[in-house]
């Protein structure tokens, strides 16, 4: 239910435009006046300079602006055909699976990937699922948690998902280790429990930039519905 509400506050756009948007990338000089998390007014007027580029997130998606120039997130959004087709179908992947691509990547921001190492932010920590871009073999998965305790399952082949082990308690803390076989370095990942759950897109993007989850503020920037920018 609660990635069914995720993709309802993403893929749908009858909702009523945001008053706010959430800056979520930003390079270049003035990249210290824009703060990833830093809420701005949709009519605030954002000045940058040459080589400055700025990603914010609003309630219909990303729009990225590139200076110099003064801008401000309620202007006119201006997309010629180049832009729409570019768009076309993405999805942020809060809870829709995305298509294949080129380069694997997991089917939304929830799925643990095993490969690799980072912040995870865990939304509901009951359904957890681990993912592994190469599922081609059966493997060997073991998780060692901060304290030692080892759990091991056996990952099918054909099977890109798996369950959390129902004997693994996750908890806070140090980070946990997946190891297996024929893979050299153990994959090291925090795992950061959010305390209430997100209830719309920048909610979400708020919640991974404050615990420092960027691999999956990365995904969701990427597949988030891009507006043209200035």
């Amino acid at each position: 239910m609660r990635r069914a509400l995720f993709a309802a506050a993403l893929v749908t756009c009858a909702a009523p435009a945001a008053a706010s948007v959430l800056v979520v990338r930003a390079s270049g000089p003035s990249a210290g006046n824009y703060p990833a998390g830093r809420s701005l007014p949709d009519n605030a007027r954002i000045t940058l300079r040459a080589g400055d580029t700025l990603v914010v997130l609003g309630a219909g998606g990303t729009r990225t602006f590139r200076g110099p120039g003064s801008f401000s997130p309620s202007a006119a959004v201006r997309a010629g055909p180049r832009a729409a087709a570019s768009s076309e179908g993405r999805r942020a992947r809060i809870g829709a699976v995305r298509t294949a691509g080129l380069v694997p990547q997991s089917p939304t921001i929830w799925h643990v990937d095993v490969t690799q190492s980072g912040t995870f932010c865990v939304a509901d920590a009951a359904s957890l699922t681990l993912w592994r871009p190469d599922a081609s073999a059966s493997a060997r998965l073991t998780i060692v948690a901060p304290g030692g305790a080892s759990h091991s399952a056996q990952w099918p082949a054909g099977q890109a998902t798996l369950s959390w082990p129902p004997n693994a308690p996750l908890g806070a803390g140090g980070p946990y280790s997946f190891r297996m076989a024929g893979v050299a370095v153990p994959t090291q990942i925090i795992f950061r429990t959010l305390t209430t759950e997100p209830a719309d897109l920048q909610a979400v993007a708020a919640a991974l930039i404050a615990n420092g989850c960027q691999e999956q503020l990365d995904l969701l920037v990427e597949t988030a519905p891009n507006q043209a920018g200035g």
